[in-house]
């Protein structure tokens, strides 16, 4: 159990966490709305081939991979009356809202060849607008406190708003599909409104009331060329194996997650969209709820059972909870899929919760090393390498549902092994993933004490962070 007690000092207020959390809802709010409705609106209802839409997954996460340690290192170097973060996040919301909105105009009447067309170009103009604002999002988390446990808490807020924000989500497919809107995509686009609204406001709260604690220290520190920084992130150890670990979870889950809508739908509800879609968005929404009463469980654990234990129950449980998807999508007791929810809730919580803790330490053990702040650099150069990874994992996933055997315009006609090889691999693949993270993190160096040790060190050489 943790002796650790927080100092008064090292404490964020309140008022900060609930605004930098604010942020991390406008941007999940936004990516979860493209990602999750890809397949829904431009395969199902478009009927753009799923291999065709993997691919724009991936390779617009490829591009924004590439444009992510440009801007980290944009920001580290920013000199403003602002700061080093804010000007861009504030900036960024706009651009991001402005890209989603635009994402469901497509022309009606195009074929699927220019649907796809259009997609591709929406994607990846979003995604850079969404650099401009998440990078140093992002990293204005990693420095809004000193402290150890205090890390963990201000990554819990942003984790639950960024839950709470995506509540919405997954209603916005079967309200669309509701006949006072004479059409899906008029329901979309009539829908979408209400996300960039969300996006703008929850995105600008961060940049203006979220103070830059780091600020001063970082312009007094030394400055390496983009290449040499590049080079010292890649031989921090601790940095390394985060990283490992952030991958061997996310190639599971991204390379089969978008085969629950397609389970539900067509197994358990044999073709029929609305209904399982509504189903789907009620035990998204028990998913959601269950992830927000986990951070205080999540929090609980991390202060006084250490980071490194939580993270192993965490890997633990998506091991479990990922096997149970095979039973628990049923098509004679449908409310079993709320269980399989809830069990996965816990690791979604805790599993990004505890990661972005994680990611501020590895800062303060680099300035140890290297005598610089670089959150930016550390920030979207893991970005770059799961997104790169993830990039790849995303155009497999529309690769995959086509090896399933999987057609959308057979509608309720599906073939039964079709759906059995899409329950086994959505099942499996994410559990497997899950036992090679929880070997992985074995081997991570950075516990409570060493942290303590750290801190102490970079207070004696270059004083304490701005109150």
């Amino acid at each position: 159990m943790s002796k650790h007690v927080t100092a008064e000092k090292d404490k964020v207020p309140l008022k900060e966490k609930i605004m930098y959390g604010a942020g991390s809802g406008s941007f999940q709010l936004a990516g979860d709305g493209v990602k999750g409705l890809s397949y829904s609106i431009f395969n199902i209802t478009l009927l753009v081939d799923p291999a065709k839409i993997g691919f724009v997954l991936g390779l617009s996460r490829l591009i924004d991979a590439f444009t992510d340690p440009i801007m980290g290192k944009i920001s580290d170097d920013t000199k403003s009356r602002w700061g080093r973060r804010r000007p861009y996040i504030f900036a960024g919301s706009f651009l991001v809202a402005f890209a989603f909105w635009i994402m469901w105009r497509v022309p009606m009447g195009w074929s699927p060849e220019a649907i796809f067309w259009w997609y591709m170009f929406a994607m990846i103009f979003f995604y850079l607008c969404a650099t401009i604002q998440s990078v140093p999002y992002h990293t204005l988390g990693l420095e809004m406190t000193p402290d150890y446990h205090e890390r963990t808490v201000v990554s819990s807020y942003k984790m639950f708003f960024s839950f709470l924000f995506g509540i919405g989500i997954p209603w916005v497919f079967p309200i669309a599909q509701a006949s006072v809107f004479g059409g899906t995509m008029n329901g979309i686009r009539f829908l979408s409104w209400y996300v960039v609204v969300a996006i703008i406001l929850g995105g600008v709260l961060p940049a203006i009331f979220v103070k830059e604690r780091y600020y001063h220290i970082a312009q007094k520190a030394k400055k390496f060329p983009f290449f040499t920084g590049l080079k010292l992130t890649f031989q921090n150890k601790a940095f390394l194996i985060l990283t490992a670990i952030i991958l061997t979870t996310g190639i599971g889950s991204q390379m089969v997650g978008a085969m629950g809508p397609y389970v539900c739908y067509y197994y358990m509800f044999e073709g029929d969209i609305q209904a399982g879609s509504i189903l789907w968005a009620m035990a998204a929404n028990a998913f959601t709820g269950g992830a927000i009463l986990s951070l205080f469980l999540i929090n609980w654990m991390g202060k006084n059972m250490g980071k490194l234990f939580t993270m192993r129950c965490m890997v633990v449980l998506g091991f479990v909870a990922s096997i149970s998807k095979f039973f628990f999508y049923s098509q004679d007791h449908h409310y079993l899929l709320f269980i399989s929810q809830l069990m996965m809730a816990p690791l979604a919580a805790g599993f990004w919760t505890i990661t972005t803790s994680m990611k501020a330490d590895i800062c303060d053990y680099d300035e140890l090393k290297n005598g610089a702040r670089r959150e930016g650099m550390f920030g979207s150069v893991g970005n770059w390498i799961t997104k790169v990874t993830f990039a790849f994992t995303f155009g497999l996933s529309g690769i995959m549902l086509n090896v399933t055997g999987f057609n959308a315009e057979l509608g309720a006609d599906q073939n039964p092994d079709s759906l059995f090889m899409m329950r086994v691999l959505f099942s499996t693949v994410p559990a497997v993933s899950n036992v090679l993270a929880f070997i992985i993190l074995w081997y991570y160096p950075l516990n409570e004490e060493r942290m303590a040790e750290i801190r102490t060190q970079l207070e004696a050489r270059r004083g304490e962070t701005d109150e």
